[in-house]
């Protein structure tokens, strides 16, 4: 392989010149991915709650604004903050709003409107219009506060769960998205609704109707109709094997599985590891428990989401754990981690991810850990998206064949490696990030009609026994990154 010894000839010169020229080396600061245990994730960047002005985190939600870049919104126990993270690997923080000290805190979106409320401070409602300019707008403050707030965009109304003003569903109205004001009420259990998924049914034998899908609490698991904000009723309720903490869930995009996490059976010791429950909810009047599946991890679950036939779990001490739902819902695989708390899996909620959020049209996920703030996360390797890099063993005098698979017919690919290890380096000819340090161009080829290239080149003698990173790059998109010692 001759570029193991930089003896390039003058078309790769070229190429390394076009491709980096100017590509910068960006090292995750300060956390080092191999702090923390993970599985096809990789680790953009971490942003610490002390520089968010918070001591810890817990939820977050997502922001797309007209232009298409990309915002977190992420909750503190004493601020909330509004990150950018468009370029995953240099996020901005735009604005950070304090509120009274919460544990707790929930936030969503209404059109260029964003509401940030707790159990402890009032629902704060925000102006996002101008975001893209560095402007964030506190525009109103309003004497709500909620455990839970749900958010329908479809009709234009919000609920909160386990509130000051009921411990049921309170629907509010969103007319005016500066002002919201209460509409309903409803308590189905006496307990009280932790939270809820709200949707609209736009065909089907349920179409018109507006459904809240309802995790509630020690009680069970409930379908409430809230059309009628004056006649709000329960339409079917579940009491599950093994409820302990009916929590939280979501549900699949044909709506016939809502996946749940209980929060209380892994630490009251009825289930031994983490566990998901799937309930199918096609027939919303008599919703069934049908499957359950597992990390195999010991820790507590808390909020998940579901986006194109993947599970994203919140996993407190486990992190962030990615289940592939595609090919069979009732059996997800288990396809990725990010163990955003390596010290311990126990069971409990005082350490580790609160949340992990799905909802960016790049692909990133970004975990809001209770401990150590936001993780700006990769999963496109454990989503299968990236391209298969494969390579025959190097060996010293020998030649090696480098094979990718995946890549875009008759495409142009480009096989980097890189002497020194593993860092973001921004390639912005192809628009991507290698996850290459320092990195160098071996050769490139262009893919045949089945996304299937390969390079052929001699590895120096003198290359022995050391380690080589390996890494392949079209536009757009990267392989999987090898790590091989030259024989």
């Amino acid at each position: 392989m001759k570029p193991l010894a930089h003896r390039r000839g003058r078309d790769a010169a070229r190429l390394t010149l076009a491709l980096f020229a100017g590509a910068a080396l960006l090292a995750h600061p300060g956390a080092a991915r191999g702090q923390y245990s993970a599985h096809n994730v990789r680790l953009y960047r971490q942003i610490t709650p002390q520089e968010m002005n918070g001591t810890g985190g817990n939820d977050c939600w997502s922001y797309i604004s007209p232009s298409g870049r990309e915002y977190v919104i992420a909750g503190l126990y004493e601020t909330t903050a509004f990150v950018e993270v468009t370029d995953p690997v240099n996020p901005v923080i735009v604005h950070i709003e304090p509120h009274s000290s919460s544990i707790t805190g929930d936030m969503k979106v209404y059109g260029q409107y964003a509401y940030s409320i707790g159990d402890y401070y009032n629902l704060q409602v925000f102006d996002l219009g101008r975001i893209d300019e560095g402007v964030v707008a506190k525009v109103n403050e309003r004497p709500f506060r909620t455990h839970n707030f749900a958010l329908n965009e479809e009709s234009g109304y919000a609920y909160m769960c386990a509130s000051s003003h009921g411990s049921g569903i309170v629907a509010l109205d969103l007319s005016d998205p500066v002002t919201p004001t209460i509409a309903g009420h409803i308590n189905p259990t006496g307990g009280h609704v932790h939270d809820a998924q709200v949707v609209t049914y736009q065909d089907g034998p349920y179409a018109g109707r507006e459904i809240a899908f309802c995790p509630s609490g020690y009680w069970r698991f409930d379908v409430i109709d809230v059309t009628d904000k004056n006649n709000m009723f329960l339409v079917g309720s579940l009491v599950y094997d093994g409820l302990n903490y009916c929590h939280q869930g979501w549900l699949s995009a044909d709506r016939r599985y809502f996946y749940l996490d209980d929060e209380l059976d892994e630490l009251n010791g009825y289930a031994p590891t983490t566990r998901t429950i799937v309930i199918d909810v096609s027939d919303i009047a008599n919703p069934r428990h049908v499957s359950s599946f597992t990390s195999g991890r010991t820790s507590t679950d808390h909020n998940l989401f579901w986006k194109d036939g993947f599970i994203y779990e919140g996993n407190y001490s486990s992190g962030f754990q990615l289940f592939d739902a595609r090919t069979d819902p009732l059996n997800p695989t288990h396809v990725g981690w990010f163990d955003t708390y390596p010290e311990n899996d126990a069971p409990g909620y005082g350490h580790g991810v609160w949340t992990a959020l799905p909802f960016f049209p790049s692909g990133t996920v970004v975990a809001n850990d209770r401990d150590r703030g936001l993780f700006i996360l990769d999963a496109s390797e454990a989503r299968g998206e990236r391209m298969f890099l494969s390579a025959t063993p190097l060996i010293g005098g020998q030649s090696t064949t480098l094979s990718v698979q995946g890549a875009t017919p008759s495409g142009r690919v480009y096989f980097i490696y890189s002497l020194t290890g593993e860092a973001w380096t921004r390639v912005n000819p192809l628009g991507v990030y290698l996850n290459l340090a320092s990195p160098v161009l071996a050769g490139a080829a262009t893919a045949n009609g089945n996304g299937e290239a390969s390079l052929v080149r001699t590895v120096p003698v003198n290359a022995r026994g050391r380690t080589v990173w390996l890494q392949a790059a079209e536009a757009g998109n990267t392989s999987t990154v090898l790590e091989e010692v030259v024989q």
